[in-house]
């Protein structure tokens, strides 16, 4: 499984055997790409190998999936479109979703992926496309996905590559965090979506960022490692992480949002850095990982990838995606054999 940094030139003699690949790249090195049978997303930080890596905007990130993808199917989706994704998937596969970070697609799944026709029946896993981090430049630049198909970048559209496997292969999606559930209040909200002022705590409502404040949970984006929170959701076993975003100085006073949906009735609590644990999660980092995806908000924690992740290889990114929108994990795709 090739997986790694190329060149343009290196990229493009891969599209023009017919390779089939997953790409993310700064946006000007991705509009250089020849047509051909690959998907991309603007990005500049990544983790390669365990090692995460300072802003690149020199070489393209490949996973080139050619030697497990049996057939693929390449499409765009836009707000009005995206709850087709599951039932257009292959029965045996996996597909990969790079949506722009702010976009109205971006939203729609993520408030709304749950109720979409065979929602979690078919495997979809991905990441949200990101401006270029820590510099003077990225103030204009604008998140982008990448259809080699058409030749197109798009800003408020999804691209997905969907991946069908052979059938002695199977695929599975796997959640990593270093952020674990305390044992502490449970938070609940009564609607869905990304700004609250309001949370139910133990079943009593009250002001959220004043709850926060009570728990001196630091929001900034400057939080260290031992004071940086997120909440962790309970969705019927499946622990979806959200991370608390930085309040700007419009909504301090009454409001905190959140950088991926937060769900109606879902049960909620305070998860912290404090019992993080990997044995469980280890067996599975092995050369079956085929692609990865990685929360900026863990580039932070480098101990993580070079004692824990070896094998992880791919983005940074604003928000992953396993069926859910989530942040602070890594998410990453096994292929298997039949026995």
């Amino acid at each position: 499984m090739t997986q790694g940094f190329f060149t343009v030139a290196q990229v493009n003699a891969m599209i023009k055997n017919g390779d089939k690949l997953l790409l993310a790249g700064d946006a000007p090195l991705l509009s250089q790409l020849s047509k051909g049978n690959w998907i991309g997303g603007s990005c500049s930080r990544f983790v390669e190998k365990g090692k995460t890596l300072a802003t690149t905007r020199e070489k393209i990130f490949v996973h080139n999936i050619t030697n497990i993808a049996a057939n693929i199917k390449i499409s765009i989706y836009d707000a009005k479109n995206i709850s087709n994704i599951y039932d257009d998937a292959y029965d045996n596969g996996f597909s990969v979703l790079i949506m722009p970070f702010f976009s109205d697609v971006w939203s729609e799944y993520g408030v709304n992926c749950s109720n979409y026709s065979n929602f979690a029946n078919r495997a979809v896993c991905g990441w949200v496309a990101v401006t270029p981090l820590y510099s003077d430049y990225e103030k204009n630049d604008e998140s982008l996905v990448f259809s080699g198909e058409s030749g197109q970048s798009y800003t408020n559209a999804a691209i997905v590559m969907h991946i069908g496997l052979s059938a002695n292969n199977y695929a599975e999606i796997h959640v990593f965090t270093p952020f674990k559930p305390s044992d502490e209040d449970v938070i609940t909200f009564e609607e869905n979506g990304q700004q609250f002022e309001f949370a139910y705590i133990n079943g009593v409502k009250q002001s959220f960022r004043e709850y926060l404040i009570s728990r001196n949970i630091d929001r900034s984006v400057d939080a260290g490692a031992g004071s940086r929170k997120c909440l962790a959701g309970d969705y019927a076993g499946f622990i979806m992480n959200v991370a608390i975003a930085h309040e700007s100085e419009a909504d301090a006073e009454k409001y905190v949002s959140f950088a991926a949906p937060i769900y109606k009735d879902v049960p909620y609590r305070i998860a912290n850095m404090d019992s993080m644990s990997y044995e469980e999660e280890k067996k599975y980092f092995d050369d079956r990982v085929v692609c990865s995806f990685t929360c900026i908000t863990n580039s932070g924690h480098p101990e993580i990838f070079n004692k824990n992740l070896t094998q992880m290889n791919g983005p940074f990114t604003y928000g992953e995606i396993a069926y859910f929108l989530l942040n602070h994990a890594t998410v990453y795709v096994t292929v298997g054999q039949l026995s």
